[in-house]
């Protein structure tokens, strides 16, 4: 039975790359380390929004003895969605790290958000929620309201 969520892995190609690209839009460091034996040898970077291992963390990894996937494309699979004090910084930030836009921030009154979607430096997809233009603080969970299990 799973008790909470640790983590989220990312496989990438490049682990400097990737991990300076996190780092710039506002990821803090926790660990790196290299370990595994045979198809599961792999660099990893482990990023949190605290810089502590206390909080979700996003593991970046890159194998080392098994060829990358291929490269992500518009849809992809799996999005990455984090919420963001300012997502058109968030969205400068990226495209200074290598990344790009996807979908510039648009303000969702509907849900009370600001949303745009990147691309980091490999082209993962990266949904960033952060509150509507001209307002300021966190935004506040859709769920709160009521909406669970709908």
């Amino acid at each position: 039975m799973i008790l909470g969520m640790h983590a989220t892995k990312l496989v990438v190609r490049d682990l400097d790359a990737t991990d300076a690209f996190y780092r710039a839009i506002g990821l803090r460091p926790v660990a790196r380390n290299e370990g595994g034996e045979g198809d599961v040898r792999q660099r990893q970077s482990w990023l949190s929004v605290t810089g502590t291992s206390a909080s979700h963390m996003l593991i970046l990894t890159q194998f080392l003895e098994v060829p990358a996937p291929p490269l992500p494309a518009y849809p992809g699979e799996v999005w990455l969605a984090f919420n963001v004090a300012d997502v058109d910084a968030v969205a400068r930030a990226a495209v200074a790290a290598g990344g790009r836009i996807l979908r510039e921030g648009e303000d969702r009154p509907e849900h009370g958000v600001r949303a745009g979607i990147i691309a980091d430096c490999e082209g993962h997809i990266v949904e960033i929620v952060g509150p509507l233009s001209g307002a300021t603080g966190p935004v506040a969970d859709p769920l709160a309201k009521g909406q669970e299990g709908r």
